[in-house]
């Protein structure tokens, strides 16, 4: 399994495209509708995108969803169940602040829920930052995704709609305590690293 992050939008947020030896991707998030470059590279590498898988539901996270389906049709959009409702409402995926207008997603969508497994990775429930906030975890690369839960050197914010510092501290517990310390984190924005890397600063930080 590779793994390529590509940064998009005003916040630069990272898309993670992932495929497999049988060149199929997977696309986890999505926040800008300028998606030329994964365009490019998807056609560059006989790449065929399958899905893409959204973290959580914030508008640098979902913004291009719109335009990804339209450029290919067949691709199925995943969310986390407690975030359906920031698809399609500006206030809660705060899409009038990142994009200046009102941002809808129109197409299918299927909900995800912690023990699902979708491309590899399993799906873990980490709210916090959003009610429905997930992270992926593939077992036999070591990597996990962690949207804006778990920063390099960070973590998300908790004073955004739905969010919960509570929860969040929840959640960071859980990941560090349940898997791997080598395991790599690749994060929604900034570079990736380690979950025994972030757990000595969250400790100091007595987040955990």
């Amino acid at each position: 399994m590779k793994i390529k992050a590509f940064p998009l939008g005003l916040y630069q947020t990272n898309s993670y495209l992932v495929w497999n030896e049988n060149n199929e991707a997977t696309l986890f998030d999505c926040g800008d509708p300028k998606i030329q470059k994964i365009q490019t590279f998807l056609t560059e590498h006989n790449l065929v995108l399958k899905n893409i898988i959204l973290t959580h539901g914030h508008g640098d996270h979902i913004g291009g969803i719109n335009e990804a389906v339209k450029l290919f049709p067949n691709v199925k959009v995943y969310i986390g169940e407690e975030d359906e409702e920031f698809l399609t409402n500006s206030e809660y995926s705060l899409s009038k602040g990142i994009h200046g207008f009102d941002f809808k997603y129109t197409g299918n969508y299927t909900l995800l829920k912690e023990g699902d497994s979708i491309f590899g990775f399993d799906v873990i429930n980490t709210p916090g930052h959003t009610i429905g906030s997930k992270c992926f975890y593939n077992k036999e690369a070591r990597i996990m995704i962690s949207g804006d839960t778990l920063f390099r050197r960070s973590y998300g914010r908790y004073d955004l709609p739905t969010g919960s510092l509570s929860q969040l501290q929840q959640s960071l517990k859980k990941i560090c305590e349940n898997y791997p310390e080598d395991t790599i984190v690749y994060s929604g924005h900034t570079d990736p690293t380690t979950i025994g890397e972030e757990k000595m600063v969250l400790k100091s930080q007595r987040m955990i």
